[in-house]
């Protein structure tokens, strides 16, 4: 199986697909392999970890742009 990658979009879906080439330097890395643990587990927990994949990501977007415009300063 191809080791895919599950990515969250600017209008607010998800998307799960082969990992590109090069992500773009303003982006967290997406998620991959979210794939290779659904045979062995059962559909509850597989989505469990998806969600967890996601909610990471999602914490990593904003953290960066948290310290790329300055939210932690006290001007």
């Amino acid at each position: 199986k191809e080791n895919l990658c599950l990515y969250g979009l600017p209008n607010e879906t998800w998307e799960v697909n082969l990992p590109v080439e090069e992500v773009p330097p303003e982006l967290p890395e997406p998620a991959l392999g979210i794939n290779f643990a659904r045979d062995g587990m059962q559909e509850k927990d597989w989505l469990s970890l998806v969600a967890v994949h996601s909610d990471s990501w999602l914490l990593a977007v904003a953290f960066y742009f948290g310290a790329r415009f300055g939210f932690g300063k006290n001007e």
